[in-house]
């Protein structure tokens, strides 16, 4: 059989993480019989649409996984298992991802075939030996980890797959990479990022500058599976964590050094080091291959002075932690069984040790209020301060984005926001396809306060805390610490588009190439020169203003809303602003209006025992929209 395994595009941008994924079922399906798999990166390489269908005539599959991680992925998913159906009628169509939570809808909207439901190494296997003697979905029912129409058209879902074990996970080899790229007259990209020592997490540290390092490049590499949270607006289909083998991961940055350049590595776990015997068996082995490090997420409850010490001497100088907000009551909602002074614990250890530790922030879940978010904001101010060498813009600002297989989703069915028909529901998938989880005008309000106020949370948080920088350490530090953000970013823009940090506005706006034919409106002289406040208002750049001029703006705050008002007008239309303004009105007339007080408790007890089951709900997707 031809098998084709194809990614979809994650963000708006390419991502710089390796499908680790769709590698990993790759690997699998060759080491099984299915030698001949091949693999199209439509993700990282971004090919026009016209070459994907040509590709697809071109290798004439018999079957076609398509890996899709996230639901933003919809429309395109639908869009391509369309075409293959047209142009391919005989193919087998397999979708996994985090996208199979949504598989009602893909079966019967999007044309799939079958739905991958957790784990696809085995699944996707034990579907090509099937797929040999027949395509017909309803043939498929016995094999475990499906969700596919019978033969009489009614969903059903087959029970979970065994979990893999701790030595099979994520299993994947670069030389097995390469080959299948060869058998499809393509590449991978970004499978190694250039010049990492200059990026983002490592340009400021001196070690990064050495003769020995530069031009080196960063590989990014799993360290676990899974987490041990469970968070409220977090889909996964994992239960627990596991985590790779020192031996393994040590054998693969070894072939990454020797073979590829690689000199920076990045561990791309949502909850990194939890097993703290394996973290300290890692940093023991990675501390004589001088390598730097970054921790793409960890825990907060999960670190001390003495780990972090010891990933420090280890070549760690990137932590990603998921504070989420700075709230009790938010964290509750969140259930993310930790506490603020877990959160206070961990940025301050972090920074004192000389690690990078951005602050990552999710507002807008249920409950959240103007007081809650003062509250995140005077977290926020008190992280973000520690030391003059601190980029108070290094802050991660995102909105609640409800998808499917979450409490948060179903909390919004339960409020009539996402509707309760298939109809209703891939209406709203369509429509959050392609959007980031900063897009605050595509995301649902699930609060409990008009759009135009929830809107204006984000850029309040940006000014407060930049205020409370400048307080601590002066203005004209201040702007140099900007300044050399936006010289260092001149020739280089890394940008995928997923977090709404504000230091990527200034990333990606004060650069050379983008002021380039824009200078007189900007009225910039020199690289040592911020933008006019004039020039950036006339280009509707109110984002970077609110950065460059922190004290103007934490006078004007109050006004931030009508700021936003006039923002939306230009970018959603009038009309849409006009019916904003209209909401806030009544709102201020009538507060509360939408309901009675708000349960601070774990969404998801607040979806099973307040809520209960939606009436109307179909059969088969109970087991999807609980999630594990």
């Amino acid at each position: 059989m031809n098998i084709l395994l194809i990614t979809t595009p994650i963000r708006v941008r390419p991502t710089n993480f390796p499908p680790i994924g769709a590698l990993s079922l790759l690997k699998a399906a060759r080491k099984n019989g299915f030698p001949s798999t091949q693999f199209y990166h439509v993700d990282g390489n971004r090919p026009d649409y016209g070459a994907v269908l040509e590709h697809l005539e071109k290798v004439r599959p018999d079957v076609v996984g398509i890996s899709a991680v996230v639901s933003t992925a919809y429309a395109y998913t639908k869009r391509l298992c369309g075409d293959i159906k047209r142009l391919l009628p005989d193919t087998l169509v397999v979708v996994g991802g985090n996208l199979a939570a949504s598989a009602e809808i893909l079966l019967r909207k999007a044309g799939a075939d079958l739905c991958c439901i957790g784990e696809g190494e085995r699944v996707f296997v034990n579907v090509l030996r099937r797929a040999e003697t027949t395509h017909r979905p309803a043939d498929f029912l016995d094999i475990p980890g499906l969700a596919l129409l019978d033969g009489n058209g009614r969903l059903r879902t087959t029970s979970f797959e065994a979990p893999l074990g701790r030595d099979e996970i994520y299993d994947y080899d670069i030389a097995d990479l390469v080959a299948a790229c060869d058998d499809i007259e393509t590449y991978i990209n970004p499978l190694f990022i250039d010049d990492e020592c200059q990026s983002s997490e490592f340009k400021f540290d001196q070690m990064a500058w050495q003769p020995h390092r530069r031009n080196k490049k960063l590989a990014i590499i799993p360290g676990a599976k899974g987490c041990v949270a469970r968070c409220t607006f977090c889909h996964r289909f994992d239960k627990g964590i596991r985590y790779i083998p020192v031996d393994r991961i040590m054998r693969q940055i070894e072939i990454l050094v020797r073979d590829h350049d690689v000199g920076f590595i990045s561990f791309g776990d949502e909850n990194f080091g939890t097993d703290k015997r394996w973290l300290a068996e890692l940093c023991a082995r990675l501390k004589p291959l001088d390598l730097l490090w970054r921790v793409g997420g960890m825990r907060v409850n999960c670190v001390s002075p003495e780990i972090i010490a010891m990933m420090q001497d280890a070549g760690c100088r990137f932590i990603a932690y998921g504070m989420e907000t700075g709230s009790p009551r938010m964290l509750e909602v969140m259930e993310k069984k930790t506490t603020i002074e877990d959160n206070r614990n961990a940025i301050r250890w972090t920074i004192e040790a000389g690690i990078a530790a951005p602050i990552q922030i999710v507002l807008g879940m249920p409950g959240e209020t103007s007081e809650t978010v003062q509250e995140t904001i005077e977290f926020c101010k008190h992280g973000q301060t520690f030391r003059p060498e601190q980029n108070p813009n290094d802050l991660s600002i995102n909105y609640a984005q409800a998808l499917p297989g979450t409490p948060l989703y179903e909390f919004a069915r339960s409020r009539g926001h996402i509707p309760l028909d298939l109809d209703g529901e891939e209406r709203y998938l369509l429509s959050i396809s392609d959007h980031d989880a900063h897009d605050e005008v595509t995301t649902l309000n699930l609060t409990d306060y008009p759009a135009l106020i929830c809107q204006s949370w984000r850029p309040r948080m940006t000014v407060e805390v930049n205020y409370a920088y400048v307080a601590k350490f002066g203005l004209e530090h201040y702007h140099k610490v900007l300044l050399n953000d936006a010289n260092y970013f001149k020739k280089k823009r890394r940008d995928d588009g997923y977090f709404a940090n504000p230091k990527r506005l200034v990333d990606t706006s004060m650069t050379v190439d983008s002021m380039h034919g824009s200078r007189d409106a900007m009225e910039v002289e020199d690289e040592n020169t911020l933008p006019s406040l004039w020039g950036l208002l006339r280009q509707g750049n109110l984002g970077l203003a609110m950065i460059c001029y922190p004290i103007l703006f934490y006078r004007l705050r109050r006004l931030i809303p009508l700021m936003i008002l006039a923002k939306n007008a230009k970018r959603v239309g009038l009309d849409c602003a006009v019916r904003q303004l209209a909401e806030t009105m009544r709102w201020l007339l009538r507060r509360n209006w939408r309901g009675g007080p708000f349960t601070y408790k774990s969404l998801r007890k607040i979806v099973k025992d307040d809520i209960g089951p939606i009436p109307g709900d179909r059969d088969g997707m109970d087991v999807l929209r609980q999630g594990r």
